[in-house]
């Protein structure tokens, strides 16, 4: 992460946050319910709603999906979803254009978010995920 934007999501303030659509399902068939990562391939998904609505407000809506299929016959294992809503507070936001400030709420959303993944993937799935730290360079508002 660059200094940058390490700067700018320090003095952005969250106003709040929560849950707005989460989705998991199980597709394992009962015999499959202890796979090893070898067997699984996992695709995950970034995607940013950046919404400004005044001077001092912006919001982030952060829209994670993830799908894992078998290796050996592509067949679907789970599919969770989840968006991650933050509304956020930072003086002067015109200073910062629309990607820079989805990327800092991305910065202040995603400890929140990943531990609510990681959970439920090791509670509802036969295999245990740990995400890896989003390329913010990818993210575009």
């Amino acid at each position: 992460m660059s200094i940058k934007l390490q700067e700018l999501s320090s003095d952005t303030t969250i106003v709040k946050h929560y849950i707005k659509d989460l989705s998991f399902e199980n597709l394992c068939d009962i015999d499959k319910q202890d796979l090893k990562k070898d067997e699984v391939k996992i695709s995950d998904n970034i995607n940013v709603v950046f919404q400004a609505y005044n001077d001092d407000n912006f919001s982030v809506l952060f829209k994670y999906s993830c799908d894992c299929s078998l290796v050996e016959n592509e067949k679907s294992v789970f599919v969770l979803e989840l968006d991650y809503f933050g509304l956020f507070k930072k003086s002067n936001m015109s200073n910062y254009s629309n990607d820079n400030l989805a990327k800092a709420g991305c910065i202040i959303l995603y400890p929140i978010l990943k531990p609510i993944v990681e959970y439920i993937a090791q509670n509802g799935s036969p295999i245990k995920i740990t995400l890896t730290e989003p390329d913010l360079n990818l993210i575009k508002a």
